[in-house]
């Protein structure tokens, strides 16, 4: 027989709170999940406990949350407090009272595995089966949770209650743990799999005779990694509900590791921001006394950019990147949204940071010579403008000022703007008279030669006299003359530009 949601709002053990909605519901079974869309192993009557980790409070996501689950069969939505949100989310409540679904408040105090408990002492014998084997799972997760490195535990423990394999990855596909041993070698074909599906969200496919259930650990709008589970064959319900349960374990696992990564990533910024405004002496007995170590002179710079939603990438790439753990690199980011790495002059040190940028697309960067700590503030400003404003051309690219200088001028330049500046200011040297009197090439002859009218007359095949009076006609048709060096600066960047083939023009 099924239980009411008033009966376990009246069990004083569990504290619930109504939120809204009817307590009169039955309530078939119970669930732990904290994905987005939960919805495929979910069953009429089923009673959802999340803690509401993959939205945030204040989101246009929670009415298509609600709407899913509630087409699901959902007739009760348990809001665990506490640990990703103080409260229960007011657009949540909102879209649940539309639908008419029932909400009630879980305190902290309260963990989820009790109300799971409660739901199946009212079930039937079978019922009641299936619930306790599915509870029992919980309470493997959740002492493996309590085991460090937790990770590693809900991994072993999940792969050992379904008899899967299980694999952990980062969000750059690192793989972060597996289990049993022989999972490590579907990893890369797990790679290979999800960069085909092109999404974060859960998936589920074949691989070799094995059905592969993948989802998405963390955030919805960042997901900081994958669990992949593979057997013969497809998980049930029940066993899909023990799988949300350790992604939900994760998840907030990940979530304890990422503010404690922001805690560093803080401190780092902070002792970045002291060695850029040249209180170097300063920054190293913060540094010290927060743990960090500092890398020995002399240093280079480097400011590298990526797009916006990757520049976390970069930054996880270049702070996991053993090369600079080892010399003791700082690396932080800056108000402006650049990476910053301090890196002391070694040899295969620009070659790392360039490894670091070719691993994230789109990404860009600029870096100084060697140069003492005191010298930075002086070189930093010169190397961050470098990297703001580096064109298309250097994309994965790392470049010194060297660098920037040989790509030229119009490398930086729009082609289809510069296109179209060239043509209007060589527009008065084309018209069908100039054309007749070939201005334009009697202009560019003159220019080549460095404005010597012997050389250039000899050039054309011309008297002295006829590339004066050429000349002539192109300053009235121009307005200006060629004594001024910026309109033969001009006309030569112009003719540069033309003679330069644009990207569908054959080079």
């Amino acid at each position: 027989m099924p239980v009411t949601l008033a009966r376990l709002l009246n069990n004083r053990k569990l504290q619930l709170t109504l939120r809204g909605g009817n307590p009169a519901v039955e309530v078939r079974w119970a669930d732990v999940s904290d994905q987005v869309d939960p919805t495929p192993h979910l069953g009429p009557g089923t009673m959802l406990l999340t803690t509401g980790l993959g939205l945030e409070e204040t989101s246009a996501g929670w009415p298509h949350y609600v709407d899913r689950i509630v087409r699901a069969g959902v007739s009760a939505l348990g809001f665990g407090v506490g640990l990703s949100h103080g409260r229960v989310p007011g657009d949540l409540l909102a879209a649940a009272e539309r639908h008419g679904l029932s909400v009630v408040e879980i305190p902290p105090s309260t963990p989820f595995a009790a109300i799971v408990r409660a739901v199946a002492d009212g079930l039937s014998c079978e019922e009641r089966s299936e619930q306790d084997l599915a509870l029992e799972r919980h309470r493997a997760l959740l002492r493996a949770a309590a085991t460090p490195p937790a990770h590693r535990s809900l991994v072993a423990a999940l792969a050992d209650q379904l008899g899967a394999w299980v694999l952990l990855l980062s969000r750059n596909g690192d793989l972060l743990a597996g289990s049993p041993d022989d999972a490590r070698r579907h990893a890369e074909r797990i790679r290979l799999a999800v960069s085909q599906q092109r999404s974060w969200s859960a998936a589920a496919f074949d691989l070799g005779g094995t059905r592969v259930t993948v989802l998405p650990v963390g955030r919805a709008e960042r997901p900081s990694g994958l669990l992949a589970v593979g057997r013969g064959e497809p998980p049930t319900a029940h066993e899909r509900g023990v799988i949300d349960a350790a992604v939900a374990l994760l998840s907030l696992d990940v979530a304890r590791a990422a503010d404690l990564l922001d805690s560093e990533r803080r401190e780092r910024a902070a002792v970045l921001t002291l060695v850029l405004s040249g209180r170097h002496e300063v920054a190293g007995q913060v540094a010290a006394r927060l743990g960090l170590p500092l890398p020995e002179e002399p240093v280079r710079v480097a400011a590298l950019i990526a797009e916006p939603e990757l520049r976390g990438d970069l930054l996880e790439v270049l702070e996991n990147d053993r090369s600079l753990q080892i010399v003791s690199a700082l690396v932080a980011g800056d108000s402006g949204r650049r990476a910053v790495v301090v890196v002391p002059a070694v040899e295969g040190d620009i070659g790392v940071l360039q490894s670091a940028l070719s691993s994230v697309a789109g990404s860009r960067g600029a870096v100084s010579d060697p140069v003492a700590m005191a010298d930075l503030p002086r070189v930093w400003q010169r190397v961050a403008t470098l990297a703001d404003t580096l064109p298309p051309a250097a994309v994965q690219r790392l470049l010194t000022t060297r660098d920037v200088a040989e790509l030229g001028l119009l490398a930086h330049v729009e082609a289809t703007a510069a296109r179209g500046w060239a043509d209007a200011l060589l527009a008065p040297l084309e018209t069908e008279e100039a054309r007749r009197i070939d201005l334009l090439g009697t202009v560019r002859t003159f220019l080549a030669h460095n404005g010597h009218a012997e050389a250039s007359a000899a050039a054309l095949g011309i008297h002295r006299r006829t590339l004066g009076y050429r000349l002539d006609r192109a300053q009235t048709a121009l307005g200006r003359t060629f004594s001024d060096p910026g309109l033969r600066a001009e006309i030569w960047t112009a003719l540069t530009v033309r003679d330069t083939p644009g990207e569908d023009e054959p080079a």
